[in-house]
């Protein structure tokens, strides 16, 4: 076991107790649909079962690793993986302060874009295909995003604050 690959186990079942605890707290609020509209806990269930979902796969992906590390198929990755929580994170703090003053098309575009872009170079370690998958991502993420909160629910998103 090495230390970055058991922290990323370890921090994926902490998310998971928490999510836990959250989806308890969701299960508490009035069903989605009930009165004919989505209701105010259809997005954090939307988003409890997708975070399932994303440990799953970062749970599967950690011991798919391990198993290729012990019979020495693992390249060394270098301290990208080490850097991507850190990216994250600060990315995040960005789009949060982007948000009010770009707007949210801009901030959110450029947030998505980053993050997938970022974690794509470090899955894949292709530059251009990182960018080809990003774009999309970035486009489908802020689309759906506007539709969600402005067509749907009727929320008017912040546009460039300058």
């Amino acid at each position: 076991m090495t230390g970055p690959r058991n922290g990323q186990i370890l921090f994926a079942l902490g998310l998971a107790l928490a999510n836990t605890v959250y989806g308890w707290q969701v299960l508490q609020m009035s069903r989605p649909f009930v009165a004919g509209e989505p209701g105010p806990a259809f997005l954090p269930a939307l988003l409890c079962l997708a975070l399932y979902g994303l440990l799953a796969r970062v749970l599967i992906s950690e011991f798919r690793t391990r198993r290729a590390e012990a019979s020495g198929e693992a390249a060394d990755t270098g301290l990208l993986p080490v850097l991507g929580q850190l990216f994250a994170i600060g990315a995040t703090a960005l789009f949060v302060i982007g948000f009010v003053w770009l707007g949210y098309v801009i901030s959110a575009a450029l947030y998505s874009f980053a993050i997938a872009f970022f974690f794509n170079v470090e899955d894949s370690g292709r530059w251009g295909r990182s960018v080809l998958v990003a774009l999309p991502v970035a486009a489908g993420v802020t689309g759906f995003g506007w539709l969600f909160f402005d067509r749907l629910f009727g929320l008017t998103l912040p546009v460039w604050g300058f």
